[in-house]
């Protein structure tokens, strides 16, 4: 018994050793103890975050917007739009890359269509147009060495066909737009949008509308001086910076940071500067100066300076000097060449911008621009020569035709007659000069053309069918002899060319009080420079120094205008063109007088020969004054008795002109712009134009008989009572002469 318990306690003991083993022990410091004491389980340590990685380093960029518009539009079945794009050579020899994001038509087949894009002659992209959901971003890598310092042509080509539809008229559908905004050029560092030299003012650019802006910090606003030298230099500014439309605003300080197409331009003399501009005052004391000046911000700024306002003013001329216009620097907006076409001239279309063409759609189309001198008076009897290279396939059927519209309105329309296909060597198309103008002239030409083969438009067939019409380059516009005089007054001549305020000497200008009325001056002035390509010299002067014998411009709201002025601006004083208060909703049943009882007959002769009832008139008809809506502001020109001729530019006040000519100096409205009025309210769509009824002849050019008749022949074609007069006054003559002969012959009784 004994034995059986030691054996079972010696088991229970074994089998607690271990659990005993990891119990912990007290703590003994004696040195004599055999335990051998356990290391100490280490504490589980603190979970601590990760560490996060560095982000990469993201090389700085640097953007220049591309699009002079806030949007372009490709319409059609082949359409193509240029954009210049001046540069640096710090931007030019840096690595770029083209961004831009497109939005095309539904009904546009992607597998036929493609959008291509060349920059300076090389094409760096193409891709097919598949975006008609949401605008699709694209990014091209563009080439080292491509890019060049000055100019560089970006031009944006569209090749679109329909998915289901082979009619000239479902071309109309077929439409490509860049989102607003989005083309732009992206430039990796260390290219900047700093402008250090003026031959490159240009590439101050524009900003992401399309809108180039220069903020005026100018002393001394109501002197003179100072508003004739910040006329001047606003037109030099158009011409460097080369915008269609500047922006001016005036301003107390600097900008704060680099914006895109911003331009900050400080033009005081040298005593007046701010104390930033310390270091140039030494040298603008001496004599003009006008140079770039470095920022720590980055943004750009001219100063403009010299030791009077008269060096100040010629300090401005540096701008032109160093950046000279010339074809091969162009508007940003007219990329392709329009020269200035003379009587007798002609012109090839390659030398206007126009390719060689293989078409196989149904509606080819293609625009040109030229120059006409501002005297140019032809536009009632004249007719210019398409000398026609081209060809079309026996596929194409009868009924087609090819279409000349001359600044939007059609002007010629020539069928396509035979069915076997033709060569069109040297085949005359004549033009109409009907709708030309002086100034920037556009003509388009459309054919359009249907063929047996897309009578059955299969699908695919619109992108694949062969070609059909070829048009070669070799074509060309061939002009008469046409009269030159200038018919006064009239706005559009003033606005295209800048006549009569042409020419070596200074012609005077009124502005009224405040800076608005003065950045209406520069507005004004900015466009007609943009437009003719050269600077207006004038001279603010008080109304009491016009001369009615002198040509004058007149920028001043009507409250402020004297009443000499006043009567000779051609619109109503401001009282009598707001509309009388009262209840007007039953004028509308007001009885008006009977029309006179020859109106009927001369009204349906008018239509039959194709000309206005105002044609038939023997006296014109006076002008009245013209009574402008609230708030427009409103262009006027008039001739006065003693020979001088007036412009003026006048609002109700001086906020309302300023803000009515930022509407005006829109290229849109500025093209519109004719007649003795031309006005534009806040609400407007377009500029309304009063065209005047006694219009007066004025020599330009040396005396000579062939252009007297050429006048004459314009004169009479517009005047058709006198020139039937004429005639009845030349076969009384001949009667009487040939009486007078006979009389004189045979024997006398």
């Amino acid at each position: 018994m004994n034995r059986r318990f030691l054996s079972i306690a010696s088991l229970l003991a074994t089998a607690s050793l271990p659990a005993m083993a990891q119990t912990p022990l007290p703590f003994d410091m004696s040195p004599e103890s055999d335990l051998v004491i356990p290391v100490p389980v280490a504490p589980t340590p603190t979970p601590q975050p990760a560490a996060v990685a560095p982000a990469p380093v993201v090389a700085p960029t640097f953007t220049r917007f591309v699009l002079p518009d806030q949007q372009m539009r490709l319409e059609g079945e082949e359409a193509s739009r240029a954009v210049v794009v001046y540069l640096t050579e710090e931007q030019a020899g840096a690595a770029a890359r083209l961004e831009f994001s497109y939005l095309n038509a539904l009904v546009v087949a992607p597998e036929v269509s493609a959008l291509a894009v060349r920059i300076n002659g090389t094409e760096i992209a193409r891709q097919p147009i598949a975006s008609s959901a949401s605008p699709s971003p694209i990014s091209v890598a563009l080439p080292a060495g491509l890019l060049r310092a000055g100019a560089n042509i970006v031009d944006f080509r569209a090749t679109q066909r329909h998915r289901t539809d082979c009619s000239v008229g479902s071309t109309y559908e077929l439409w490509t737009e860049l989102e607003e905004g989005s083309a732009r050029l992206v430039f990796d560092a260390p290219a900047s949008g700093r402008v250090t030299r003026l031959a490159d003012l240009a590439a101050v650019g524009v900003d992401q509308e399309g809108n180039t802006r220069v903020r005026l910090l100018q002393g001394a606003a109501n002197d003179p001086q100072a508003a004739t030298a910040g006329l001047q230099l606003a037109q030099q500014l158009a011409l460097a910076l080369r915008v269609a439309e500047l922006q001016i605003e005036t301003t107390t300080a600097l900008s704060s940071a680099y914006d895109p197409g911003v331009l900050d331009v400080v033009m005081m003399p040298a005593s007046a500067l701010p104390a930033q501009f310390a270091s140039a005052q030494a040298q603008a004391s001496a004599g003009p100066l006008a140079a770039l000046v470095p920022t720590a911000n980055g943004a750009n700024v001219l100063l403009v300076s010299g030791p009077d306002w008269a060096a100040v003013r010629r300090a401005g001329d540096a701008l032109l000097a160093s950046a000279p216009l010339t074809p091969q620097a162009p508007r940003i907006d007219l990329p392709t060449p329009h020269p200035m076409m003379l009587g007798g001239q002609s012109v090839s279309i390659a030398d206007l911008g126009v390719e060689t063409m293989e078409f196989n759609g149904r509606r080819y189309y293609s625009q040109l621009q030229f120059e006409l001198p501002y005297d140019f008076y032809a536009y009632r009897y004249g007719e210019l020569e398409l000398v026609l290279d081209a060809a079309y396939s026996s596929d194409v059927l009868p009924g087609s035709e090819i279409d000349i519209y001359t600044n939007g309105k059609i002007a010629s329309a020539t069928p396509l007659l035979r069915t076997d296909g033709g060569l069109l060597r040297d085949t005359v198309i004549r033009i109409p000069m009907t709708n030309l103008r002086p100034g920037r002239n556009e003509v388009a030409v459309s054919v359009n053309l249907q063929a047996q083969s897309d009578s059955v438009c299969s699908p695919g067939w619109t992108g694949q069918a062969p070609n059909r019409f070829v048009l070669s380059s070799t074509s060309q516009l061939r002009f008469p002899d046409y009269a030159r005089a200038a018919a006064m007054p009239d706005l559009l001549v003033t606005a295209g060319s800048g006549w009569p305020y042409t020419g070596t000497q200074p012609s005077p200008i009124v502005v009224g009080n405040g800076t608005d009325s003065l950045v209406s001056a520069m507005l004004m002035l900015s466009r007609v420079a943009a437009a003719s390509g050269r600077v207006l010299p004038v001279d603010v002067v008080s109304p009491n120094e016009l001369s009615p014998e002198r040509n004058a411009l007149v920028v001043m709201p009507l409250g402020e205008m004297s009443p000499p002025v006043l009567s000779a601006s051609g619109v109503a004083p401001a009282a009598a063109a707001v509309a009388p208060a009262g209840d007007t909703v039953l004028d509308q049943f007001a009885t008006e007088a009977p029309p006179p009882i020859w109106s009927g007959p001369v009204n349906w002769l008018a239509e039959r020969v194709g000309l206005e009832p105002d044609d038939l008139r023997i006296l014109p008809v006076a002008d009245t004054l013209y009574s402008a809506a609230p708030g427009a502001v409103v262009m006027s020109q008039v001739r006065r008795p003693e020979g001088g001729i007036w412009t003026v530019l006048t609002g109700a006040d001086a906020q309302a002109m300023r803000e009515g000519a930022g509407r005006l100096v829109i290229t849109e409205n500025w093209r519109s712009i004719a007649g003795r009025i031309s006005a534009i309210a806040p609400t407007d769509q377009g500029v309304t134009v009063v065209q005047a009824n006694n219009m007066t002849l004025v020599e330009t050019q040396p005396f000579s008989l062939l252009n007297l008749r050429l006048i004459a022949a314009n004169w009479f074609s517009g005047n058709i009572l006198y020139f039937a007069a004429a005639i009845a006054a030349g076969a009384v003559l001949l009667m009487l002469a040939s009486s007078f002969v006979l009389t004189q012959l045979g024997r006398r009784s």
